[in-house]
């Protein structure tokens, strides 16, 4: 059997590497010269910064399965992504203010998006602020049109004190592993330009030249999915996905910080500093700005000069070089245009279509991961899901 996988971000590269395992001839197309997707480790101050994907959290089995397949040790970060100190708003707001209102909110939501229902009172005014800042920033997505169901899923594990982990030396590294072990399968700088099937051959034609297969995973975000034409086209659901929008920033320090995490409440956005492999404190603080309001008040499109200005005044005790300073933003990537899925509430995220094959093609990517969508460990699962679709669909 022979199969084509569309896209070599963590999503196509599990489908591939589990059909590879499974002695499926594989093929891998990717638009990027390099491999990865949203996931990308780069050089920074001296140490690695992730200009996509950051943190890997407990409930992460598969990342760190796979990490652990591929021979590759985790970081311990020291920021507890679960705890940030909110800072900003009207009055003073404690941590544990936000958590006990998340969880008294997450045990009963009700429908509609998170705007209504912390406009209902139940909280007071300026913990509820935080509360939407929180989730916009985390979702990148604003809370007038965001799924209240947040509610639950944070409550449940995106609040509180707990470890965050980074893969030594960069988390596209697990990327690259993969890569490699498929033996020169993974064709770079090749986008797709059409994915046609008839009779259980898939003919698909990547950077000027034509391949065909016996079936194809699809592993490309619903955002950019139009940009491929198929034959037959595909269902409409396929594509009806919410994206948010978010960028990161990070600024060299003179003097590395131990590990902290700050939200600025009005600003939406948060700042980070962390351990290191050798477990001292890196030498840079990261920022991740979430929700298009934020963006538009920041100004990242024109640089990082007014969030340089930002973070100064949120954290004053850090002693930034701010000559040293790297801004990552998603919305002009033409392979992606946003960060990753988001929950809303008028379009809801139909998991079942989304995951749905159509003929010979699988699906993939973190937006048909269900609750986990948005996530590294997402995009692993549904790599790894897609694949063992084809394995029992198509004879070998």
């Amino acid at each position: 059997m022979r199969v084509i996988v569309v896209g070599a971000g963590f999503a196509g590269l599990a489908a591939a590497d589990a059909l590879a395992n499974a002695g499926v001839d594989v093929e891998v197309f990717e638009a990027r010269d390099r491999v990865g997707g949203r996931v990308w480790s780069v050089p920074f101050a001296g140490a690695v910064a992730e200009r996509g994907a950051e943190f890997i959290l407990p409930p992460d089995r598969t990342v760190r399965a796979v990490a652990d397949r591929l021979g590759l040790a985790l970081v311990r970060k020291g920021t507890l992504y679960g705890n940030r100190e909110p800072r900003g708003g009207s009055h003073p707001v404690s941590g544990a203010e936000v958590l006990a209102a998340v969880t008294r909110l997450g045990s009963a939501p009700g429908a509609g998006a998170l705007a209504d229902v912390l406009g209902r009172g139940e909280v007071e005014p300026d913990v509820a602020e935080a509360i939407r800042a929180r989730f916009e920033v985390s979702c990148a997505y604003p809370a007038d049109d965001l799924d209240s169901s947040v509610l639950t899923e944070g409550g449940a594990g995106a609040f509180g004190d707990f470890d965050t982990w980074t893969v030594e030396g960069g988390n596209d590294r697990i990327a690259r592993e993969l890569a490699a072990g498929l033996h020169g399968a993974v064709r770079l700088s090749a986008p797709v330009s059409s994915v046609a099937w008839r009779d259980g051959e898939v003919r698909v034609v990547a950077g000027g030249r034509e391949a065909a297969a016996d079936a194809a995973v699809i592993a490309v975000p619903a955002s950019v999915l139009s940009r491929v034409a198929f034959d037959p086209p595909l269902p409409r659901a396929k594509t009806e996905v919410r994206y948010g929008q978010a960028a990161k920033l990070f600024v060299g320090l003179r003097t590395p910080a131990p590990p902290s995490q700050t939200l600025s409440v009005p600003d939406r956005f948060w700042c980070y500093t962390q351990l290191g492999a050798d477990g001292n404190p890196l030498p840079f603080v990261g920022a991740f700005a979430g929700s298009p309001r934020a963006l538009e008040s920041l100004d990242v499109r024109s640089g990082p000069g007014h969030w340089l200005a930002a973070l100064g005044r949120l954290r004053p005790d850090l002693d930034l070089d701010v000559d040293s300073v790297l801004l990552s933003t998603w919305a002009d990537d033409p392979w992606v245009q946003g960060a990753y899925s988001a929950g809303s509430a008028t379009s809801p995220i139909d998991t079942v279509a989304l995951r749905r094959s159509v003929g010979p093609l699988a699906f993939a990517g973190e937006h048909t991961a269900g609750g986990w969508h948005g996530l590294m460990e997402g995009a692993l699962r549904s790599g790894q899901r897609a694949a063992q679709e084809l394995l029992q669909l198509l004879p070998r």
